[in-house]
């Protein structure tokens, strides 16, 4: 009798390793890569984060991305509060953005100090597919301008994008201004 229930529980555990071998493992979503290089291509974006910071999942990146050569308006931290129109420009992007397929181009310096992937993000389909999503908010008047060395190559269009937004009174340019939208900080560029 002892040999029967020994052999049976031989044959549960044999059943059980060859089951366990049969059912697929969910593969691992990627990782945010730290400092390791990540290529041009498509990607899905899973969050909007604010106006100027997306979270995005592609072949070798999941993690944030920080748009290249704009700067939008804050939105509410705990502790510190929005700036002017920082609520507006994160509703654009994310109506423009979220749960779309994007092409992403990182910048020549891909990372940001906080370890973000810096890049441009073009929407491949939506409202404003095939347009620069940095040229398009700055158009619309959600960012200013941020230039910052070496990640340079869009500088002048946005800076002719920011200067017409502020032209003609789109977005945070007629709404409240540079001081409101961008508490404590600098004019920069053309912003």
């Amino acid at each position: 009798m002892a040999r029967r229930s020994s052999l049976l529980i031989l044959l549960v555990l044999v059943g059980a390793v060859v089951l366990a071998r049969l059912v697929p493992v969910p593969a691992e979503a990627p990782r945010p890569t730290g400092n390791g290089s990540v290529a041009a291509g498509p990607a899905v974006v899973l969050e909007v984060l604010d106006g100027d910071t997306i979270r995005v999942r592609m072949t070798e990146y999941e993690g944030p991305v920080r748009i290249v050569g704009i700067d939008t308006p804050e939105i509410e931290h705990p502790g510190k509060p929005a700036g002017c129109f920082g609520a507006q420009a994160a509703a654009a992007t994310r109506d423009w953005l979220l749960g779309r397929t994007v092409s992403l181009v990182p910048a020549r310096e891909q990372r940001d100090r906080y370890d973000r992937l810096l890049a441009r993000v073009e929407p491949s389909d939506g409202p404003i597919a095939g347009r620069d999503l940095a040229g398009t908010l700055a158009l619309s008047g959600f960012a200013r301008e941020l230039t910052i060395s070496p990640n340079t190559d869009d500088a002048a269009a946005i800076g002719v994008a920011v200067r017409s937004a502020q032209r003609h009174g789109r977005g945070l340019w007629a709404a409240c201004g540079f001081t409101a939208a961008f508490p404590g900080k600098e004019p920069v560029g053309g912003g």
